[in-house]
């Protein structure tokens, strides 16, 4: 159930199609797990990627340059939350919560864990067969942070729509914004709220602006808002989507 980079198109098209529909939603994360143990296509075992594997669909290098910057903003001593909006299974979240399992720093998580929200038309017409589907698993995303050896004690998790816990989230500072929420609306959302509260030098990461249409088009809407921002798009298959706040 993998997605993959759809430059042209306004959403990706679905592995497993006829599987998703008939295996129950419940059922769809533990799928994942056992297809990428199954394929191990880009299995590393170094740590952390040796845990999370399992649990993320995000492209090697994105995992890459999520804990080569996570771990830099540890060493800097930058303040602010790690912030991750589109949990699913926890792997990106964990790859987070490693690089701060010896700082005394918040993780702050978001998702609903109820598939994907009603699109728009900003999302395109091919964005309606992801309305409801990549159902995550909170219980994959509390085992893969034990196993991390995450501070369990610094996780915070925002479990419902994006509309209902952004506004009341109260995060004051953020250093590393993970987004990974694939439809223009959250996408959008998202980067109102939160953009403003990352601290100087800190991340905003990306994931889905090469797949989906709707949030390539909430990003560049943006930066036409934002001209501060330099995006960075690293023109390699599946490479990292970035800016910081300067």
């Amino acid at each position: 159930m993998k997605i993959e980079d759809n430059i042209e198109g306004d959403a990706p098209s679905q592995s497993f199609p006829l599987l998703r529909r008939i295996l129950p939603k419940k059922l769809h994360p533990f799928a994942r797990g056992v297809r990428k143990r199954l394929i191990a296509d880009g299995f590393r075992s170094e740590k952390p990627f040796c845990w999370t594997y399992p649990y993320t669909q995000v492209s090697t290098r994105r995992q890459d340059s999520i804990l080569e910057k996570a771990e830099a903003l540890v060493r800097a001593g930058t303040k602010g939350h790690f912030v991750e909006c589109g949990v699913l299974d926890g792997g990106t979240a964990a790859i987070l919560a490693y690089a701060a399992r010896n700082d005394d720093r918040k993780i702050s998580l978001f998702d609903a864990w109820e598939g994907m929200p009603e699109a728009t038309a900003e999302d395109g017409a091919g964005s309606q067969k992801w309305v409801g589907d990549i159902v995550g698993s909170p219980k994959r995303v509390k085992s893969i942070l034990t196993k991390v050896g995450a501070r369990i004690d610094n996780i915070e998790i925002h479990r419902g729509w994006f509309e209902d816990t952004l506004p009341v989230s109260n995060i004051q500072e953020i250093a590393f914004l993970h987004i990974d929420c694939d439809f223009f609306s959250p996408t959008k959302l998202v980067l109102e709220t939160f953009v403003p509260k990352v601290v100087k030098g800190g991340w905003v990461q990306i994931d889905d602006y090469t797949a989906f249409e709707g949030c390539r088009l909430a990003v560049n809407e943006f930066i036409e808002a934002n001209p501060w921002v330099e995006l960075t798009v690293e023109d390699v298959p599946g490479g990292a989507i970035y800016f910081r706040k300067h």
